[in-house]
């Protein structure tokens, strides 16, 4: 039994170790990405006043022209091309410290793709309500409410003629039939809501001024 309890023992080991090099070769197949210009860097802090987060927390790009990225605060830019995450964070932590900014920040630093970046920079027009498909169209600076509305498959039978168009804090109210309406120019973060049809909400034969 005891000769059994020990070669139980010795397999857990190995596979323990088999575990270890798994993850040693992993970490070596995948280095630490570098930040280039133009990339996106997402930076977060903790350990700070709170009324400071909302300022310093958040998405920065490097700067096409030098490499750099300013932040908040700081007296001068940061060079951030050619760095990691990591190395990044130990920067950032060592310049609030040494301008007596922060005392002892921790920073968290993720360094994003070229892919990425297009993402962040790519707007969007969201339409919903009662049309074909709800969908987030790519705003495109001729896209007019009309258009919109025809590239999610026009609305439904349910849908009213009444559209509203929410752009910031404001909602205005269009006439899917009326020319002039349709041809009103979005803007991106738009947001198109097609509301129901009234029991008693008709259709006009033609489009009207």
């Amino acid at each position: 039994m005891k000769n059994n309890n020990l070669l139980k023992a010795l397999w857990a080991l190995v596979a323990a170790l088999l575990v270890l090099v798994s993850f040693a070769e992993t970490a070596q197949a995948a280095p630490a990405q570098s930040a280039r210009r133009g990339a996106r860097i997402i930076i977060t802090f903790r350990n700070i006043p709170a009324e400071d987060k909302p300022n310093v927390d958040g998405d920065y790009i490097v700067s096409q022209d030098d490499g750099s990225i300013s932040i908040p605060y700081l007296s001068s830019r940061i060079r951030a091309e050619g760095k990691t995450g990591r190395q990044l964070e130990e920067i950032i932590r060592a310049r609030f410290i040494e301008e007596q900014i922060y005392s002892q920040p921790i920073v968290s630093v993720q360094v994003g793709s070229i892919d990425e970046i297009n993402a962040l920079n790519q707007r969007y027009v969201q339409v919903t309500g009662y049309v074909a498909q709800k969908r987030n169209l790519p705003y495109r600076p001729d896209l007019t409410l009309i258009a919109a509305i025809v590239d999610c498959g026009d609305i439904t039978d349910h849908g009213s003629r009444e559209i509203q168009v929410t752009r910031g804090n404001q909602t205005q109210t269009y006439d899917y039939f009326s020319a002039k309406d349709r041809a009103i120019k979005l803007r991106p973060n738009d947001v198109i809501f097609v509301k129901l049809r009234g029991p008693f909400e008709g259709r006009p034969s033609k489009i009207g001024p």
